[in-house]
């Protein structure tokens, strides 16, 4: 019987694509608005604001692009060992750390890569197989600009978790 150790809807999958959708949308269109009807602004500033707003909207309707792709491609499920755990300390600026807790796995052909949050690294065991879901990141024009690539039977990139359930070793 398999235990899960992780679950996640998929609007929990894709909340911080989701918010960061809301955020560029929220900021670009207050800042547009604001250009446009803002009359005590000197020209050249409302100008301004509008084009930095008019590529806030950009950048939010190419996420909002990528983030669809990556959810219309649907789930993968793959049996895996988990082969190593790292914590990967970064700088996120110049005064603020950030930690990334990742699994190095692989199915025996192809390496994949998992970043899970705390709670979960601590329950995951290294040389112990698990079933992962999640959905394969896509890119915007990836399949189109993507020149060939010699590990792509090596390793597979992969992106919103779904879910994670400790299996039996085959």
């Amino acid at each position: 019987m398999d235990t899960v150790i992780y679950s996640a809807s998929p609007l929990k999958a894709f909340s911080g694509a989701l918010f960061l959708l809301v955020f560029l949308f929220g900021l670009g269109g207050f800042g547009f608005l604001s250009a446009i009807f803002s009359r005590r602004d000197k020209m050249l500033m409302r100008v301004g604001q509008g084009c930095v707003s008019f590529f806030l909207l950009l950048v939010g309707v190419v996420s909002a692009i990528v983030t669809f792709n990556t959810y219309q491609g649907g789930k993968n499920t793959v049996l895996v060992i988990v082969e190593e755990k790292n914590i990967v300390k970064r700088n996120c600026d110049r005064s603020t750390p950030c930690i990334d807790y990742v699994l190095d796995t692989t199915d025996g052909k192809k390496i994949y890569v998992f970043g899970v949050n705390e709670d979960t690294y601590d329950l995951i065991e290294v040389s112990a197989c698990y079933k992962f879901t999640y959905y394969p990141a896509k890119s915007l024009l990836g399949e189109y600009l993507q020149t060939d690539n010699a590990y792509e039977d090596l390793y597979e990139t992969t992106g919103n978790l779904s879910l994670i359930e400790k299996a039996s070793c085959p």
